[in-house]
């Protein structure tokens, strides 16, 4: 039986209250672990269950060193941690999505902090109940499978700090001063 997690900790959570644990931390990952291919000018990513998401992006950002790229994905994780940025404290309230969930939609987008890797992804999960639950995706284990495509850009995306909202790592003005 598959439980979800209930509405009870969200409420906690959205509201102030400590959250659940975080998911622990991702094993390393090299893209020698990872299942994917070069198709036409971008990637496909299959991982499997038992592999984490953004330690697996950014694997693999190193390994072909993408600059920036598009991501979309769908399947099923567990120990799915999500974020909501709470604009008002200035700082990401976080939960724990515990059971198999479906990855209804991945999308976001890979670049660089400082010149190193960085995956940028936000999540909509399902679950049995059929309601949807969704923010900005820290970490999650592979339930099932998950497909992912990556779709380079034409330049690089590159973040850096916010100087008004701690916490939050935000794509460089794309014009010069903007």
């Amino acid at each position: 039986m598959i439980a979800v997690l209930p509405a009870f900790l969200l409420l906690a959570a959205a509201n102030g209250a400590p959250a659940p644990a975080p998911a622990a931390p991702a094993a390393a990952v090299t893209a020698a672990d990872l299942d994917y291919r070069k198709d036409g000018t971008g990637y496909l990513l299959v991982l499997h269950r038992g592999q984490p998401v953004v330690a697996s992006l950014n694997a693999i950002i190193e390994k072909e060193r993408i600059p920036g790229a598009l991501i979309s994905g769908i399947g099923a994780v567990e120990k799915a941690e999500v974020a909501y940025y709470d604009l008002n404290a200035k700082r990401y309230r976080t939960t724990v999505f515990e059971p198999s969930m479906e990855v209804l939609s991945l999308s976001g987008n890979l670049g660089t902090l400082d010149g190193k890797p960085i995956v940028h992804p936000h999540v909509v999960l399902g679950g049995p109940d059929f309601n949807a639950h969704g923010g900005h995706l820290r970490e999650a284990t592979v339930s099932l499978i998950l497909e992912i495509f990556i779709i380079p850009t034409a330049e690089p995306i590159t973040r850096e700090l916010s100087k008004d909202f701690p916490e939050l790592r935000t794509m460089k003005p794309l014009r010069p001063g903007s």
